[in-house]
């Protein structure tokens, strides 16, 4: 059988200590590595919660795990909301605080949504018309962001481009999502002045989704086709009531006992990608064509069309949040 590939990169809101040390350490012990990232100071907006790192336990438990093999990028340096006091000074301050905690710098970063010094955020992940649409369908994301904004008090695009290799973007229903994206690790010109690199994921925000996209079924065809996914969660939702959610820890075993598996953080398989690529005579980092980042763009709207307003089953359900981001 071919091998394939299974890594996660962790958005870290409502992460905790207790929620996700036991994620954590059943991961290392089915010696599956991923990505997760962390906050440096406390949460702000009004949706998320979650530690970050000014708590001791918790910074000292993110360096146990950097030492294990996973690793450690940044979802914003804080999570806010648009009025966020997160400008560029604190902002480079605080990439100083994570390296003076944890010994080295992030070099990997996924945008909060709400944070206004996200880079590329919102709308401007798409072009247009989806642009347009995003703006009318999704209020909240309509707004403007600034982090590669020059002159902005949010701006920060130039560490941006310093630091981090990789930039996730669209998202997708299926398990493998380098047949959603083939185009991953690749160059947008449109986006390439405050970033380098741009990669796709398959949503699965929560428990809930995962188990409904990872199944014993898509892991065989992942591995059938020698595949590659790439899930975007939330790790903080998975350990609730002193117990591992049961659908996840099928899930994991049965990957774990795959020996075609390869189970790495997003850095290493997005950099294996690549390098599988040029090893093949092909372009290391493909510019994604016009045509090829419509597509995306109309999936991954799909995507979230189908889990919000069809299933039912994204963030919004699960939180019970009241205020829906789409306008009826």
């Amino acid at each position: 059988m071919p091998k394939f590939y299974f890594s996660i990169i962790d958005d870290t809101d409502d992460a905790t200590y207790e929620n996700i040390k036991p994620v954590y350490d059943f991961l290392y012990d089915k010696d599956i590595f991923i990505t997760k990232t962390v906050w440096v100071y406390p949460v702000l907006d009004k949706y998320s919660s979650g530690d970050c790192l000014e708590r001791q336990e918790y910074a000292d438990y993110i360096k146990l795990l950097s030492s294990r093999g996973y690793e450690i990028g940044l979802h914003n340096v804080g999570s806010a909301d648009y009025d966020s006091p997160y400008t560029r000074d604190k902002i480079l301050e605080g990439i100083e605080r994570f390296h003076d905690i944890l010994g080295f710098y992030p070099t990997i970063c996924v945008n909060h949504s709400y944070n206004p010094d996200s880079i590329y955020g919102g709308y401007k992940r798409f072009n247009f018309p989806f642009s347009f649409l995003v703006r009318k369908l999704y209020p909240q994301y309509g707004r403007t962001f600034y982090g590669e904004v020059e002159g902005s008090k949010y701006f920060w695009g130039d560490k941006y481009k310093e630091l981090f290799k990789y930039s996730r973007n669209h998202e997708c229903g299926n398990i493998n999502t380098i047949a959603y994206d083939k185009y991953m690790p690749y160059i947008d010109h449109k986006r390439d002045k405050y970033a380098n690199y741009w990669y796709s994921a398959t949503f699965a925000p929560n428990p809930q989704v995962f188990n409904y996209v990872v199944t014993p079924h898509s892991i065989r065809h992942l591995e059938n086709v020698g595949g590659c996914c790439i899930i975007f969660t939330h790790l903080g939702y998975y350990y609730k009531n002193g117990q591992l959610d049961s659908g996840f820890v099928e899930r994991i075993n049965m990957l774990a006992e795959n020996p075609n598996g390869i189970y790495l953080p997003v850095t290493k398989t997005l950099d294996a990608i690549a390098e599988n690529r040029e090893l093949a005579g092909k372009v290391k980092y493909p510019v994604i064509p016009a045509f090829g980042k419509f597509i995306l763009e109309f999936k991954h709207l799909l995507t979230r069309v189908k889990f919000r307003k069809i299933i039912k089953i994204d963030d919004y359900a699960f939180k019970n949040l009241k205020k829906e981001m789409f306008v009826k």
